[in-house]
Formats: C-alpha cells, sequence, structure tokens
C-alpha cells in the first residue's frame, strides 16, 4: 500500500479496514458507497439475505452476516512471518 500511496493521489484510494467494518457495520458501508458516489440502501445491511445468485470466491461468506472471529487472526503468524517481513522491508 505505500507504492500505491506514493503513486496515487490521496483521494483515489478509500482505505478500509476489516475491523472497522466488524464495529460499525453501516458507518463504513455509508463512507464506502459515498466515495463511490452510491446512494445509500439499507439492503446493505442484510447483505447475507440476499436471493441473488452471487459468483465470487466469498459466496460462502456472504451467506451469513458479518462476524468478527477473524480479527486478529493473523497474529498467530507473527513469528513465521517475522523473517519474510524483514526481507521485505530491505
Amino acid at each position: 500500500m505505500d507504492h500505491w500511496r506514493d503513486v496515487l493521489p490521496k483521494e483515489r484510494i478509500l482505505e478500509v479496514r476489516y475491523e472497522a467494518i466488524v464495529e460499525d457495520i453501516e458507518s463504513e458501508a455509508r463512507r464506502i458507497l459515498d466515495y463511490c458516489s452510491i446512494d445509500w440502501d439499507d439492503r446493505c445491511l442484510s447483505f447475507h439475505q440476499t436471493k441473488r445468485s452471487v459468483r465470487t470466491a466469498s459466496a460462502a461468506q456472504i451467506c451469513r452476516p458479518l462476524y468478527a472471529n477473524a480479527v486478529g487472526r493473523w497474529h498467530v503468524y507473527d513469528e513465521l512471518a517475522g523473517p519474510l517481513t524483514e526481507a521485505l522491508r530491505a
């Protein structure tokens, strides 16, 4: 992301944190839609109840309400990813 922050104008990137969505889905959804110039629709909060066909890699997740049990899960890989993180920083 540092690269894209450097080469693109600030207003061209909307950064969205998963944790922020889990904490307050409505505010984050409104922020994303506003950025995309899309009007608010209350169905954004009940996305998991759609009857439409979904054909993405995350199709199974879309059928469930938002959940927070994945927040921070990446920390279990901290020690293993340490050498790679350091190499990439170099």
